[in-house]
């Protein structure tokens, strides 16, 4: 069953609120408020009837003068408007102007003997002010209900897990990693996020510092004998011979240095996509140039290269020179293993569907072990015990492949040594 979203309860929540407030304000009317107002309006009626009574029997059979001075006697205890007029309509007293004919009263005293109309009428509080109290009074808890719920939940579902997320954030400035947590949906997606980048920073930084360890490690070594022949050459009396011979090693450590450092910078440029140069090139074209730049070299160190393909007239997407420096690691990672003996190189390239499949296998030994193949791509891994390579060869080459939308992989083979294969998409 698919769960609902923190947005959707939000909105399903803030209708039934509505709908339940509607309903009770509704009800609050018809079964109060209506009744309150009519029993405020007969309250005020019969008041206004009992005060008029009350006034008419006082003054009944007095002078006007004597009238006039008890009514104002009553006025000035009892409050009220009072207003009387003859029997022509003129006002003959009125202490102040009436603000509600609704809730006036009206009848005809005897006053020396003539008839006069008398009006009185006398509101503390009218219905319609009582309404918007009781009404705004109403709403008020309605609200402040709405609102603890709505701050309820939302410190639940969101103020909280913000706050938590806030504090590991500010933790991690500090060096304190944070971890996963269980939170409401989205809020535990931000903090599992959030969890994951850092653990890539973090694995990056170790990545980084263990590159910077190697490459200090791997070029102390030929720059201390660069410092050594080069402070015999400055201090000592040398022949000729002795003098070109330290030049030559000195050139040749440094060489070796600047292929450490070479490929240093090409492991932080292969990750980079938008550098490939990328065209078509068919299988055949591939296979000759492997057997131009490597059959030569490799037969001078005993080692028998042979390229095999079923696939010559297909076409892969690639960078052709980032492509050779894939090749080139692999087979120099190749000889590299071989100590002396006769070795074999077998490329083997093969159509597979809608992959080309190549495969690099020496008999060079392999891998011992299987923990060591799975970390024969990651950076400084190097199964060569002097440390004199930096072991980012395969590492660069699975930076290309990948980035070539390809994979790449190692096994130990059948023929005693190691295979690095590696797939590519076919045009």
């Amino acid at each position: 069953m698919k769960r609902w979203s923190n947005k959707t309860i939000t909105l399903v929540i803030t209708i039934i609120l509505l709908i339940v407030n509607s309903a009770l304000l509704f009800s609050y009317y018809n079964f109060y408020l209506s009744d309150q107002m009519a029993n405020d309006l007969a309250s005020a009626k019969n008041k206004n009837h009992e005060s008029i009574y009350i006034i008419a029997k006082s003054v009944e059979g007095k002078t006007i003068e004597e009238a006039l001075d008890l009514i104002k006697l009553y006025v000035d205890n009892s409050g009220g408007y009072i207003t009387i007029k003859d029997t022509n309509g003129k006002v003959i007293y009125q202490n102040k102007k009436d603000i509600s004919k609704l809730f006036s009263s009206t009848t005809f005293i005897d006053i020396d003997g003539l008839n006069y109309e008398l009006t009185y009428s006398k509101i503390t509080t009218t219905p319609g002010i009582k309404l918007i109290r009781n009404f705004m009074l109403y709403e008020i808890i309605i609200v402040s209900s709405v609102v603890i719920i709505v701050f309820f939940i939302s410190s639940k579902k969101i103020i909280n897990p913000m706050e938590i997320i806030t504090k590991d954030i500010n933790a991690y400035r500090f060096g304190k990693r944070p971890f996963k947590r269980k939170m409401p949906k989205n809020m535990e997606q931000i903090q599992n996020a959030f969890v994951d980048m850092v653990d890539s920073l973090e694995l990056e930084k170790e990545t980084q510092n263990q590159i910077i360890a190697s490459i200090s490690h791997d070029i102390k070594t030929p720059l201390t004998s660069v410092i050594g022949y080069a402070d015999r050459l400055r201090t000592s009396n040398l022949s000729e011979e002795k003098k070109e011979k330290y030049i030559e090693k000195i050139y040749s450590k440094a060489m070796e240095m600047k292929g450490i450092l070479e490929e240093f910078d090409d492991y932080q440029s292969c990750n980079i996509k938008d550098t490939l140069k990328l065209q078509n090139i068919i299988i055949k074209e591939i296979c000759e140039f492997i057997k131009k730049d490597y059959e030569d070299e490799l037969l001078d160190k005993k080692i028998v290269l042979k390229i095999n393909s079923n696939c010559d007239n297909k076409k892969v997407s690639v960078d052709i020179v980032k492509l050779k420096r894939v090749l080139g690691n692999i087979i120099n990672n190749s000889v590299t293993h071989f100590k002396g003996k006769d070795g074999i190189i077998n490329v083997d390239i093969t159509g597979r569907g809608n992959l080309i499949r190549f495969e690099v296998a020496d008999n060079g030994g392999g891998v011992p072990t299987e923990s060591d193949l799975k970390r024969i791509f990651e950076p400084l891994y190097t199964s060569d015990p002097s440390r004199r390579i930096s072991g980012l060869g395969l590492s660069i080459c699975k930076q290309i492949i990948s980035s070539l939308d390809g994979r790449i992989y190692a096994k130990n083979n059948s023929i005693g040594g190691l295979s690095i294969i590696f797939v590519l998409p076919k045009v």
